[in-house]
């Protein structure tokens, strides 16, 4: 087996299969569906966020714009039960599209996403005030993800949650609730045998925040075997220039970015990362990244791509595998999933290039 430096960088460029198997109902859909009589259907699911459900051809098309990763973000709350059981045919459909990855030729990251979001349905942080109840759950749902993979070969990640905060508790408190989370997710992936028992797994960080899982509290899980665990970080930095829209309420928006001061704070981001983690030995992936491309937004163009080939080449000096966060049909949209081309050539250019590194390091 390799170093897990040594797998990342093996990952090279990856791709977010946004708004697809994450989406969740957010005005009924399901209970109306059921209500009429209508069966409600894993396509349904990933219909509800304006996709159209994933197919291999997409993965395909994904392998051919040069990505060699592919995160497939999965949200399981309307098809597992309270102790975490997952019905078939949602296990089954997210089986298919791992299939189809990795028949594509691409890596593949698996995760519980939305399940950890903010909002009443969501259920991860609700670990603060229920924290019996919310781990049995957690603990069960691993079981039924690493049970039904546990064969599969280590193209395979499994990450174990996504953006997971405690808001309504202290920092402190919040830090150990996560680190208690990511030691059950360790232990049950281990626990299920066959491939999972030494398998690269991807341990979400504090929010993803880079400052916030750089901080001392958080801390990696005990592992049975070393050299396996990977840190996830997102980038969506500055949020005023990459997430405030036109009409935010939480800040003012941002439409240019590259002074010399902007570029240098990615780049001390970056740096950030390796010195706690990647100087040490422990891997990073970029989970996600990305930044609003509507024209109703208002970003400049041009900033724009100087953002993408910022954070692009600071991860890939690193050594870690960036992830694109693509929606393909709103907010973040960079690549035609039907075609495989990126509606935008600038874009386009920019990962032409960070093929064209990968390809020559290698």
């Amino acid at each position: 087996m390799i170093t897990a430096i040594e797998f990342v960088r093996h990952l090279g460029l990856g791709w977010n299969l946004g708004n697809t198997f994450d989406a969740f109902p957010l005005e009924g859909e399901h209970e109306a569906a059921t209500a009429a009589g209508r069966d409600w259907t894993p396509e349904d699911q990933q219909r509800l966020w304006r996709n159209k459900p994933f197919t291999a051809e997409c993965a395909a098309n994904v392998k051919a714009a040069g990505f060699d990763t592919i995160r497939i973000p999965v949200t399981w709350m309307e098809w597992a039960d309270a102790d975490g059981i997952v019905q078939e045919r949602w296990m089954a459909a997210v089986q298919q599209a791992v299939d189809w990855s990795l028949d594509a030729g691409l890596n593949v990251i698996l995760n519980v996403h939305h399940d950890g979001g903010n909002g009443d349905t969501l259920w991860i942080r609700r670990a603060s005030r229920q924290w019996d109840a919310v781990s049995r759950r957690y603990e069960g749902l691993w079981r039924s993800i690493a049970t039904r993979f546990a064969d599969y070969d280590h193209r395979l990640v499994l990450e174990g949650g996504n953006e997971i905060c405690f808001p309504d508790v202290s920092q402190d408190q919040a830090f150990t609730l996560l680190n208690r989370l990511n030691q059950i997710f360790v232990d049950v992936v281990r626990a299920t045998g066959g491939r999972n028992a030494d398998r690269y797994l991807l341990i979400p960080g504090f929010n993803t925040d880079t400052v916030l899982t750089c901080d001392e509290r958080y801390r990696l899980p005990q592992d049975s075997i070393e050299d396996r665990l990977i840190v996830s970080i997102h980038y969506y930095s500055p949020a005023e220039f990459a997430l405030a829209e036109h009409d935010c309420t939480w800040g003012t928006p941002a439409t240019t970015w590259g002074t010399a001061a902007e570029v240098e704070a990615v780049a001390a981001d970056f740096a950030l990362q390796r010195a706690r983690f990647i100087d040490h030995g422990i891997p990073v992936i970029i989970g996600e990244y990305g930044l609003l491309t509507e024209p109703v937004d208002g970003k400049d163009h041009a900033s724009n791509i100087a953002w993408l080939k910022t954070v692009v080449n600071c991860a890939l000096d690193n050594g870690s595998c960036p992830v694109l966060w693509d929606t393909s049909v709103k907010e973040m949209c960079f690549l035609d999933r039907e075609t495989g081309r990126f509606y935008d050539p600038d874009v386009a250019e920019v990962f032409a290039a960070a093929r064209a590194r990968l390809d020559g390091e290698n």
